[in-house]
């Protein structure tokens, strides 16, 4: 369709896109003409100002699009995330009103040899799991030849973005982030599963404070019977620099859970420092990570705690056999800095989380003259 240039152009691919009901559409259409409004951005800034529209929606019938708001019984509302793979969306069942994160395989990637079975993967892995730490999956969705994962909606920032606003974080606040992070990958080593690629990108945090470890792509069984991923995995080295094992960056056979302590040993060296263990360049890092004692912490800031340092250091041991053998015990280790009274997924300071004022404003303010268009909500 073409983009619309009037009100009446604007309104009619709104009607096209069946976001609103007719009768509320109806109703605004008719007001157009008393108002005096003519001009298509004008009156989607209205629609975005009353809550009819979010700013994602307004955006795109300016563009000329009204299709595929709905996916299943689901309806789009923002653009939340866009990654190598795919893209994620904030969504709204229609029948229950419950929000989730709609994450979608992008169609430039769905022939690539091996990239829907791990998409599905994913997803099977992440559903298998069902902890207040992990994000949730609850279902899949195949619409055309499109594949979306349905999760839990997460309202928060990554703990990579924190680190982007704050640099570092204090003890106290990077050790019970980092605790639920082992407590979420506890319950998945209880069922035999690793996750391969904790970072700070990959870790939520709530507005109350609680974690949520995100993005189950790389994940896979520790049994032998997981053909899967040895088919989908060989030849390439899976994780990310800053993070990864040792045993991981060369492919090694035995990889478990304490690959993924490591991983959350580098992770909690970020919130408490500010860099990650190794600098350089991608293959520079993969060497320190095989070959060189990762710094201690407090030779990077000496008022860190020397038995705080001393947890990071055993987390970071090369030999897998030198960590920690479970989260649960690196659990137990945090507790001079854990509250005795309170849970690992225990609301934490706000403070923590700056406001979300970052999000870009697509459609302007209205003018004051429409103020008199319907409030009415879908």
């Amino acid at each position: 369709m073409a983009i619309p240039k009037t009100a009446l152009d604007f309104v009619h691919c709104l009607r096209k896109s069946e976001l609103l009901p007719e009768e509320v559409v109806h109703r605004c259409e008719l007001e157009l003409q008393t108002l005096g409004i003519h001009d298509a951005a004008k009156i989607a800034s209205v629609y975005v100002k009353r809550k009819l529209l979010t700013a994602y929606q307004a955006k795109l019938i300016l563009s000329g699009r009204y299709r595929g708001f709905y996916i299943g019984p689901y309806v789009i509302r923002e653009e939340i995330g866009k990654g190598g793979m795919g893209a994620v969306y904030l969504a709204e069942h229609t029948g229950l009103r419950r929000q989730v994160a709609l994450k979608v395989l992008l169609a430039d990637k769905m022939h690539v040899p091996g990239v829907v079975d791990r998409f599905l993967r994913e997803a099977r892995a992440a559903a298998s799991l069902d902890h207040p730490n992990i994000v949730r999956v609850f279902d899949i969705v195949m619409q055309g030849q499109t594949y979306w994962i349905v999760m839990e909606y997460v309202d928060g920032m990554t703990i990579d973005r924190l680190l982007q606003l704050h640099h570092k974080f204090p003890v106290t606040v990077a050790v019970r982030y980092a605790a639920q992070i082992a407590a979420g990958l506890q319950h998945a080593a209880d069922l035999r599963m690793i996750h391969r690629d904790i970072k700070p990108a990959n870790i939520m945090v709530n507005k109350q404070g609680h974690i949520k470890i995100l993005d189950m792509g790389l994940a896979r069984h520790c049994d032998a019977q997981d053909h899967l991923t040895g088919r989908l995995d060989r030849g390439a080295i899976l994780g990310t620099a800053d993070y990864i094992s040792p045993e991981q960056a060369i492919q090694g056979p035995n990889v478990d859970i304490r690959s993924d302590l490591y991983s959350l040993g580098a992770t909690l060296f970020v919130m408490l420092t500010g860099r990650p263990p190794f600098l350089g360049g991608t293959m520079q890092k993969l060497m320190q990570h095989q070959q060189t004692p990762a710094p201690r912490l407090t030779e990077i800031d000496p008022t860190l705690p020397q038995e705080l340092a001393e947890i990071v250091a055993r987390l970071l041991a090369k030999r897998p056999e030198d960590r920690y053998p479970s989260p649960n015990a690196l659990i137990a280790d945090f507790a001079p800095w854990l509250s005795s009274n309170s849970k690992l997924t225990a609301d934490f300071p706000t403070s923590t989380l700056p406001a979300n004022s970052d999000r870009e404003t697509l459609i302007g303010q209205a003018e004051n003259s429409t103020n008199r268009l319907p409030r009415t909500t879908t």
